[in-house]
């Protein structure tokens, strides 16, 4: 009785572990693969653990055997893809280094004052801030003396640093993004298309970051921007953000340091805070750190120009 009542719980582990090994290999191209690809390898981890629990209350014969290859090929295919989110490399920087703070804080109404002293132990650095609420009027609890403010779009940037220009570039239904240009000591100037993608997840990703793409191309040559960073909503290695930035890296996988996924803030396990550079900056530690309010972490970058 009991082994014919664990055919149903272990035939849906197995799927869950088939169904994460094709998201990874389909990616989000379709509509219908990016609820495949989304499944987080941890996720898997589990189910895959499931799958080989159940199998030993199943009766010995073909079946058991067939549910404990998935297991076993699941668990160690799905835990080598959960490391990949896990560098314990301590990186250092160069004393000449840009430092760079980015975070989606959600529209922080009666908690921006919170929101706000939640940036003070990263002081002295750029802050790209997107989503702010009422964070503006309480910049000066981060800000250090000298240091500049510039609000465009959704998005507010502070540091030190010198302001030449913050425009918003694109606001429809299929984004927001803003274009910053700033000069800062060491780096000289840099560009910094800060965004900001919607969360609808029944939005086709591949589709909706095509067109946008196609909007910030129009506003922008993107030959001329260092740094894309915000909240994606699409995940680290998706094929839409490869497809829609080429020429971009992604920061944390070139030097990331610690666990590299951003949402929720809480116990996050969706790497969707991206940073992505090209080859005109050299990464040398990128960070995802609790803020201990909102619900994204934040990405904290060090880069540097290399020496030609």
């Amino acid at each position: 009785m009991l082994r014919g009542l664990v055919i149903l719980p272990c035939a849906g582990a197995a799927l869950l572990c088939l169904a994460w090994a094709a998201g990874c290999l389909l990616n989000d191209r379709w509509a219908w693969s990016q609820w495949l690809w989304w499944i987080p390898a941890p996720v898997a981890v589990m189910a895959a653990l499931a799958c080989l629990a159940f199998a030993r209350l199943l009766a010995r014969g073909a079946l058991r055997r067939a549910v404990t290859v998935v297991g076993w090929s699941a668990l160690v295919i799905a835990f080598g893809a959960s490391l990949r989110s896990l560098s314990v490399i301590n990186r250092a920087y160069g004393p000449d280094s840009l430092h760079i703070v980015c975070w989606n804080a959600r529209w922080p109404g009666e908690r921006a004052q919170a929101s706000a002293q939640a940036l003070v132990p990263w002081a002295g650095r750029v802050m790209i801030i997107s989503n702010p609420g009422r964070m503006a009027a309480h910049a000066p609890i981060w800000m250090r003396e000298g240091e500049e403010r510039a609000e465009a779009g959704t998005f507010l940037l502070t540091g030190p640093v010198k302001v030449i220009e913050a425009r918003p570039v694109v606001q429809g239904d299929d984004g927001f993004a803003t274009l910053f240009r700033f000069e800062a000591s060491g780096t000289g100037e840099t560009s910094v298309l800060a965004i900001d993608l919607p969360s609808n997840p029944m939005r086709a990703r591949h589709a909706a970051m095509e067109r946008f793409a196609s909007q910030v191309r129009t506003a922008v040559d993107l030959q001329t921007v260092d740094l894309i960073v915000g909240d994606f909503n699409c995940t680290r290695g998706s094929a839409s953000v490869h497809d829609a930035f080429p020429g971009f890296s992604d920061a944390w996988s070139t030097a990331g340091q610690g666990w590299g996924a951003s949402w929720p803030r809480e116990m996050p396990i969706l790497h969707i805070d991206l940073m992505l550079v090209t080859e005109r900056l050299h990464v040398e530690r990128c960070e995802l750190h609790d803020p201990g309010v909102g619900h994204h972490r934040l990405n904290t970058l060090s880069c540097s120009r290399p020496q030609r």
